[in-house]
């Protein structure tokens, strides 16, 4: 019987430092877990091995397991060229934690053993980036200067500071601030040397559906992707607002030669100050006979916001990485009035006028049917620019497989999208049905796309805001260009790492 208790006693010991080592195993796996993302958030951010280390121990120790108990190891390409789970091509941002932990025993520590050493593995990533920066450029973007102002004139505020001593050519405001802060997020994704950058970043404006000139009309501003830090810094201070030729030469003479006729034009007054866009050719009494039935200002509109998402979209064809992950940052400071051209649309032929989906090209808000809440596919005599800019919302943010009911069929890239909102423009509701601002409303429905990838109002993170000033899920608004800073910056830290193996 003293024999039988020995090895009772001796099976209940060993049971017990057994089940201590599964229990700590699970610790240590899931702890290295944590462990290999924040590090990977850490090498993220640049920062150097002892502080992935810190960031690693410290998630450790938050995982239960005691920090005098463990140990731990960080690997990069950096620091292991040769490997080949971790120096893969195209660069990714990997980072595997090692980590070892000291289990104490029980039983067999009447053997000797006081402790035995368990060790896990896991890879984070912080995930290689896919970045389409689509900026709007309309003329609206010097409107932060009163009327009667020359800094309104977008030729002027242009031209002003064009050597960029205060750092960006130009002076039109609030351009200049939104050119700011594109240049800090484009430093924050574009971080390293071109030949070690593991990140993308392509960058699309948009103005006018029909300009083949990229300061006019919606254009790619990078020649496919980009990982060169001063290439895109370089592109972005370059940009300028909307700037079509004067209406007349002289420009401030209506009875001089007309300089321009198709499209947006400069007007300006008597004194030869600015006074505002116009369009000669959107008048029926300057056609020749027969003249059309009516007027149709739809060649004066400039914001093109779903021509601007369309390219965004298609960049994700281009020497696509399926292991990044894509995102799009949309600025407007208006409404969609304008849309890419539609099937045999002329600018030179007013009897293809409207150009592009344009229901209503009479009255403001141009190319909207005053109604945001009503949505209209394409066909329909009611589809505006409005509709047009939702549908290539779905495109870009609905997933390509398996999409939600609410995309209507639409197959899109999948991609995470974050909307911001500039300025009061934005919340205008002249003539809408609902009362509700058109930009914002839009601004929302994309943010809302590019959330989940499904844009059904009951996956909505903005429904129970109706302020349409407030934050909420991927939708951003700023009152003035200098908040734009801190927007990019919040949303370059929601962007996310993820567990590889």
């Amino acid at each position: 019987m003293a024999l039988a208790f020995v090895v009772l006693l001796a099976i209940v010991g060993l049971t017990t430092d057994v089940g201590t080592l599964f229990i700590y195993m699970g610790y240590l796996r899931r702890a290295t877990d944590a462990a290999s993302l924040a590090a990977a958030s850490q090498y993220r951010e640049g920062r150097t091995l002892d502080e992935m280390e810190a960031a690693a121990a410290q998630v450790v120790a938050l995982n239960g397991i005691d920090i005098n108990l463990f140990s731990v190891n960080i690997e990069t390409c950096e620091t292991s060229p040769s490997d080949p789970q971790l120096c893969t091509t195209p660069r990714r941002k990997l980072v595997r934690v090692n980590g070892t932990v000291a289990v104490p025993m029980s039983f067999l520590t009447l053997v000797g053993v006081n402790n035995i050493s368990i060790s896990a593995e896991s890879i984070g990533e912080a995930a290689s980036l896919d970045v389409v920066l689509v900026i709007d450029i309309s003329e609206s973007m010097a409107w932060d200067a009163a009327g009667g102002n020359p800094l309104r004139d977008p030729s002027f505020c242009n031209a002003a500071d064009g050597s960029g001593t205060d750092g960006f050519p130009g002076e039109c405001q609030p351009f200049e601030e939104v050119k700011r802060a594109a240049i800090s997020f484009a430093n924050r994704i574009l971080n390293k040397s071109s030949t070690t950058e593991e990140d993308r970043l392509a960058i699309v404006t948009f103005a006018n559906g029909y300009s083949s000139n990229p300061n006019m009309g919606t254009a790619y501003r990078t020649t496919g992707w980009t990982s060169n830090n001063t290439e895109a810094v370089n592109i972005i201070k370059g940009l300028r607002v909307f700037e079509p030729p004067t209406c007349y030469d002289p420009r401030n003479d209506p009875s001089g030669t007309v300089n321009e006729f198709y499209g947006a034009c400069r007007f300006y007054n008597p004194d030869d100050t600015y006074a505002f866009l116009d369009c000669l050719s959107c008048r029926r009494d300057m056609w020749p006979d027969p003249k059309p039935a009516q007027d149709d200002w739809s060649a004066l509109a400039s914001t093109n916001i779903g021509g601007g998402l369309l390219r965004a979209g298609n960049m994700f064809a281009l020497q696509p990485r399926t292991e990044a992950l894509w995102v799009v940052v949309l600025l407007t400071d208006g409404m969609a009035n304008a849309t890419d051209p539609a099937n045999g649309d002329n600018i030179q032929n007013y009897n293809t006028y409207p150009l592009g989906y344009c229901s209503d090209p009479l009255v403001y808000p141009l190319c909207q049917d005053k109604d945001v809440s009503t949505r209209h596919h394409s066909g329909n005599a009611a589809y505006d620019a409005d509709d047009y800019a939702r549908d290539m919302a779905d495109f870009v943010g609905c997933l390509p497989k398996n999409s939600a009911a609410a995309c209507n069929g639409i197959s899109g890239q999948g991609a995470v999208i974050f909307a911001i909102g500039l300025g009061n423009g934005v919340l205008d509701a002249t003539g809408e049905a609902t009362s509700k601002p058109y930009g914002a409303s839009l601004m929302r429905y994309v943010a809302r796309v590019g959330y989940a990838g499904d844009p059904s109002p009951l996956n909505d993170p903005c429904a129970g805001f109706s302020d349409f000033t407030d934050w909420c899920g991927n939708y951003y608004f700023s009152p003035q260009g200098p908040q734009l800073t801190q927007i990019f910056e919040d949303i370059a830290s929601r962007i996310f790492t993820r567990l590889v193996h």
